[in-house]
């Protein structure tokens, strides 16, 4: 009777100890599967917006450079426009027309800020 006792306790630290040790190497596993699968989600996630990231930074630098060119221009259009306002006003004040200094341009062309690099 002791025999089958020993035997049967035997039986159940062995079954209960097996049943342990499957529960938590299944949990490790269905916690693994679980990262993978939160894993390969945000990499799904993070390639689109990488690429629109890319894109849109692409179109803003092509956008600085227009308004670039655009302030050059203007900057070389308002120099060229204050050295003819002088010649024609020195003109009209030869021939006794009594006008006005032209005023300055530079108030209407601020000077741009300084640009801050994009981070790719």
């Amino acid at each position: 009777m002791i025999g089958e006792l020993a035997s049967v306790l035997g039986g159940l630290v062995t079954g209960v100890g097996g049943v342990c040790a499957a529960g938590v190497l299944s949990r490790r596993k269905r916690r693994a599967d679980a990262v993978q699968v939160l894993t390969q989600a945000a990499a799904q996630m993070v390639e689109p917006l990488s690429r629109q990231i890319a894109a849109m930074t692409a179109e803003l630098e092509a956008h600085r450079r227009v308004v670039a060119d655009s302030e050059q221009r203007c900057r070389l259009a308002a120099s060229q426009h204050a050295s003819w306002d002088v010649v024609v006003r020195s003109s009209l004040l030869n021939l006794g027309v009594d006008v006005p200094p032209p005023p300055p341009l530079s108030e209407e062309l601020p000077e741009p800020p300084p640009r801050r690099p994009v981070d790719p």
